[in-house]
């Protein structure tokens, strides 16, 4: 009998012990350029079947935002749950290990920890940017990976220098491969073999594994742009900037579109038929990137990880295709701001859409909590792991976003946007949207009767979030 009572106490503690070494999984799947683009976000025409089952087997998001419009600023601000300012994250060339050195960032963080930690894609937007954030590392950024014996053609006989120094090609292309072909499908490949690894190993894991579809150039093979046709295209209704708005409520000329690739205009608008082509080119890449989601997210069932693993589908910023006449992001508008965000966990309640406004610097403490990690005190975001649990629940009742000399405090009834001085920080003009009546940001109510009080207001809670994230990180 007392041997019998010592060999339970045994199993007990044995099970216990392997219970509190059992860390919980983090699959992080970072998309560039995508739009809230999909069947599960209410846009029928589009053919996203494995995105819309992760929403059905999680919680979406729909009013989730990027607090920084541009790659590089956007990805260190997530990674490190800080705010965008006039001197930190503030471009597509701002780095994490660069603008704050000593931030412990949210791999990082993981890897002291004890996760194996990897990163496979874009993840950072400089390749070797926190570079020590992880245990394995496959780059795989080829994202002008051109396969049509045509668009390798053209690059040679046109001789459009890019501003890397590169042959410029086409905005778009399909071509005869298969899935695994292109950029993206390798890194997918490569993705699962990671997994398998982790699971051979049993080791706990931070995976973030990061797309560059539906970036441009719009590439993918040729059968997902069979899917769609030009009944299914949704073009804008409105090519010129808002109704009343200030000239510098435009804030660039697309300049990527238009530098980066050929067969677009040195100014001007494009034409009808690239409009077309460039809008059923991104629908047919976002199917593809479907694809490779769904690819990837069933090697989790494949292996025995979901019931462990929880999965982080987010984007690090818009994309316009066509809005107010603008293409690519860079903006504080809704096209380059509003984003997809999806988190599926098995700890977590599933089947529900959240109506509450989500912030991603949000993303570093959720994740942590999520993971029963405690995150730094001076990070800026914070934890929405009670949505997770309850989704009817409000997390925040306004975003702020920036990108440069553009700012905008948004709730449910107002976006208030202001263009701001270089350097001075100035505010020159503004622009007011009423969020219940025009989503779409088509007029500029801010110089109406009777909207004064409410212009101070938001511009008082731009100035005290201008001054807040303009002050030192103090990181001890």
């Amino acid at each position: 009998m007392k041997i019998k009572y010592i060999v339970t106490i045994l199993i007990f503690f044995i099970g216990y012990s392997y219970s509190q070494d059992k860390k919980h999984n983090i699959l992080f799947i970072g998309i560039d350029d995508m739009r809230p683009q999909t069947n599960s976000y209410g846009h029928s025409q589009m053919i996203t079947p494995n995105i819309d089952n992760l929403a059905s087997d999680g919680i979406q998001f729909n009013q989730a935002y990027v607090n920084i419009a541009v790659c590089g600023a956007s990805r260190a601000s997530i990674l490190t749950g800080i705010r965008g300012s006039f001197t930190r994250f503030d471009s597509y060339t701002s780095r994490a290990d660069t603008d704050l050195p000593d931030a412990i960032t949210l791999p990082r963080l993981f890897k002291n920890n004890g996760y194996k930690t990897a990163s496979i894609g874009k993840i950072y937007h400089f390749a070797d940017d926190s570079k020590g954030d992880w245990d394995d590392f496959y780059s795989f950024r080829n994202g002008s990976d051109y396969k049509n014996p045509n668009s390798l053609r053209r690059q040679l006989e046109i001789k459009k220098i890019r501003p890397d120094g590169k042959y410029a090609g086409p905005p778009f292309e399909y071509s005869d491969v298969l899935d695994h072909e292109y950029n993206d499908g390798k890194l997918t490949d490569v993705a699962i073999k990671q997994l398998k690894k982790y699971k051979d190993n049993n080791e706990s894991f931070f995976l973030a594994v990061g797309y560059i579809l539906p970036h441009l150039p719009f590439i993918q093979p040729s059968k997902y742009g069979e899917l769609y046709n030009y009944d299914d295209l949704v073009f804008t209704e409105q090519r010129t900037q808002p109704l009343n708005s200030p000239n510098r409520s435009i804030a660039h000329d697309w300049s990527e579109l238009r530098n980066w690739y050929i067969d677009i205009p040195e100014s001007g608008p494009v034409s009808l038929k690239m409009e077309e082509d460039l809008i059923k080119s991104y629908y047919a890449t976002i199917t593809y990137l479907d694809t490779l989601v769904g690819k990837l997210i069933k090697s989790l069932d494949d292996l025995g990880l979901s019931d462990n693993t929880t999965i982080v589908f987010w984007s690090d910023h818009g994309f316009f295709l066509g809005e107010h006449g603008m293409w690519c992001k860079h903006h504080t508008f809704q096209e380059a701001i509003h984003v997809p965000l999806i988190i599926s966990s098995p700890k977590m309640k599933k089947g529900y859409e959240s109506n509450t406004m989500i912030e991603y610097i949000d993303l570093y403490p959720t994740i942590c909590d999520i993971a029963g990690i405690k995150a730094p005190s001076y990070i800026h975001g914070k934890s929405f792991l009670p949505v997770l649990e309850n989704p009817d629940l409000e997390h925040k009742s306004e975003i702020y976003s920036r990108y440069q000399t553009l700012e905008v405090v948004q709730d449910k009834k107002f976006s208030y946007h202001e263009v701001l001085q270089h350097n001075t920080g100035k505010v020159l003009y503004n622009m007011l949207f009423d969020m219940e009546n025009d989503q779409k940001q088509y007029f500029n109510i801010s110089g109406k009767p009777g909207y004064q009080d409410i212009v101070d207001l938001y511009s008082k809670k731009l100035k005290k979030m201008r001054d807040f994230t303009n002050k030192p990180i103090i990181i001890e």
